[in-house]
């Protein structure tokens, strides 16, 4: 999963979309994720520090969504 991710993230960065597709990726796998430190996994995807604060908020946003009954597909 972890390589998936990655993979994902270095491909969204040709189009400008790396955060974009950071912030999907993390609310997409949120539950398997939510266990990680934040700057562990932010190393693992090989994206800057300053990612480990939005991998923290999409955490959150992802168990905010899950009490409100939202999902992403």
């Amino acid at each position: 999963m972890i390589e998936q991710i990655k993979d994902a993230i270095s491909n969204a960065a040709r189009k400008n979309q790396k955060i974009a597709m950071f912030h999907l990726q993390v609310l997409k796998n949120a539950d398997q994720l939510a266990g990680m430190n934040p700057k562990g996994f932010r190393k693992e995807v090989s994206v800057p520090a300053t990612y480990a604060t939005e991998f923290t908020k999409m955490i959150a946003l992802s168990r905010l969504m899950k009490e409100q009954g939202t999902t992403l597909i």
